[in-house]
């Protein structure tokens, strides 16, 4: 599966993209949320502006890849599933805001491609490894890609839990993203997944599955 949107190049990354990503993020769907969510962010001091990183999160809800964005104050180009591109509009805003199609069963050419096109630019690789949203309340079905990319492309993975919980102290639930220690790419695939699931499970209190 090869599109335009397949593959991006390091001038896809410019600051046209990076503006209209920061205005989504945060200033539509960051003030949309806050009407239905308390926000929260823990961990930012686990960020080092100085390394790329590939960030990679459980996913839970249709907009966590604005709101991780918005809340580690990062601009980041995320793997998008390539149904996304299908439609007008929904292809508009994945585009603009640094997204790429990819085929969610295997990392082909074009994805490693894009990803090390990042690596040129300013911007971070985000993903989900998990592939798809998960609210059973278990890290599971964990894609082993994620890994032999951060390999690839020598960037650190910076786990990110993200948690949606209702707050008996409020009447909006609590939507908060924890940022976890890198880890390093220097370590074997099958060992970085596991320190990813549970370091998720660590941040978020989801039980870890073993595939």
């Amino acid at each position: 599966m090869t599109t335009k949107f397949s593959t991006k190049t390091s001038k896809s990354f410019n600051i046209w993209r990076k503006i209209f990503q920061y205005i989504t993020c945060n200033v539509v769907i960051k003030n949309v949320l806050r009407l239905k969510y308390n926000l929260k962010v823990e961990g930012k001091e686990n960020i080092d502006k100085k390394k790329k990183y590939i960030v990679a999160s459980n996913h839970v809800t249709g907009y966590d890849p604005f709101i991780v964005a918005a809340q580690l104050n990062l601009t980041i180009s995320y793997m998008a599933k390539k149904q996304l591109f299908e439609t007008f509009w929904s292809m508009v805003l994945m585009d603009w805001c640094g997204a790429f199609a990819v085929d969610r069963d295997k990392v082909d050419v074009s994805t490693i491609k894009t990803a090390l096109s990042i690596q040129n630019t300013n911007w971070h690789l985000g993903l989900f490894p998990q592939g798809t949203r998960c609210n059973n309340g278990k890290i599971e079905n964990i894609t082993k890609g994620f890994a032999s990319i951060s390999k690839k492309i020598k960037a650190e993975v910076l786990p990110v839990a993200i948690i949606v919980k209702d707050n008996p102290n409020s009447k909006k639930q609590d939507f908060i993203i924890k940022i976890g220690k890198s880890i390093s790419y220097d370590n074997n695939v099958d060992e970085m997944v596991k320190n990813w699931a549970e370091a998720i499970s660590s941040l978020s209190g989801l039980k870890y599955i073993h595939n």
